[in-house]
């Protein structure tokens, strides 16, 4: 009652009775603004999203021979996937080195290839007769080798990608231990994606092989073009090899385009990542 009191003497002294109510609402909205922009963190929250334009992911294939080359590698600070062929000498070592080092790892499973010498068919392959008791023991024991496997990629495999029987045997045992795939045979022949889809396992189509051997400035324009493909798109997957198509050539550029990727907005990540993106996408 004295607070009452106290404001109307208040009222009548200043003679703002008629003015009192609406004062009161515009002193009131004043306030309601300041708070607005002084602590509403929402603004803060869409700009540092806008700073990403796009996303790229790539794939380094063929670990597995060479242990020196996989740790010049991993030096590098940002996501990437390693792809590793089971049963090579440092196979087991390379997938455990990669996930301390909280990299991605793939199991590159090698498959019949479709013409061509078989000369980089690697140790149990899965070839076009293998039967699907078979497939299932190789590959239990590739998962084995292969340590901490997050997806599944394809080592040649151009004839067995149009296989339908050997394409559903793999893609439910990929499904079963929560795979995703990469359908890294670039054949428009592949039946992966088509059973994949079918069966609910998500399969990753890469955009490009970034790779020429020893010669630096053709992989550099590839990283260009993968960029501009992300642009586009919102997302994108390259490959690239370790070994011979590519290694220390293929690794020097990746270093100089993680510069260019800050420059230009766009952000590395895992595939498992893109994977998730292009889910999004197609819901």
């Amino acid at each position: 009652m004295r607070i009452k009191r106290y404001v109307l003497v208040i009222i009548e002294k200043t003679k703002l009775s008629k003015f009192f109510i609406p004062f009161l609402a515009l002193l009131c909205c004043m306030v309601l603004l300041l708070v607005y922009l002084f602590y509403n963190p929402k603004p803060k929250i869409k700009e540092a999203a806008s700073q990403v334009s796009s996303y790229v992911a790539i794939i380094f294939e063929d670990a597995g021979m060479d242990e020196e080359e996989v740790q010049k590698l991993l030096s590098i600070n940002v996501p990437f996937d390693i792809a590793i062929i089971p049963f090579l000498p440092f196979s087991n070592k390379i997938s455990l080195m990669c996930h301390e080092k909280g990299k991605e790892v793939m199991l590159h499973l090698s498959m019949e290839p479709e013409e061509g010498s078989t000369v980089w068919l690697c140790p149990r392959s899965i070839m076009n007769a293998t039967p699907d008791d078979e497939i299932e023991k190789i590959f239990k024991d590739a998962l084995a080798n292969v340590a901490n496997s997050k997806g599944l990629s394809i080592h040649l495999g151009t004839l067995v990608c149009k296989n339908e029987r050997i394409v559903k045997k793999l893609s439910t045992i990929a499904k079963e231990n929560n795979l995703f795939m990469v359908d890294s045979t670039f054949s428009s022949e592949s039946l992966f994606a088509k059973i994949g889809k079918q069966m609910g396992l998500q399969v990753v189509i890469p955009d490009i092989v970034v790779d020429s051997r020893n010669e630096l400035k053709p992989i550099q324009d590839k990283f260009n073009l993968l960029f501009n493909i992300a642009k586009k798109k919102g997302f994108a997957v390259a490959i690239g090899h370790l070994g011979l198509d590519g290694g220390i050539t293929t690794i020097e550029a990746f270093k100089q385009a993680i510069q260019k990727a800050e420059k230009e907005n766009i952000k590395f990540v895992f595939v498992s990542e893109i994977s998730r993106l292009q889910k999004e996408n197609i819901k």
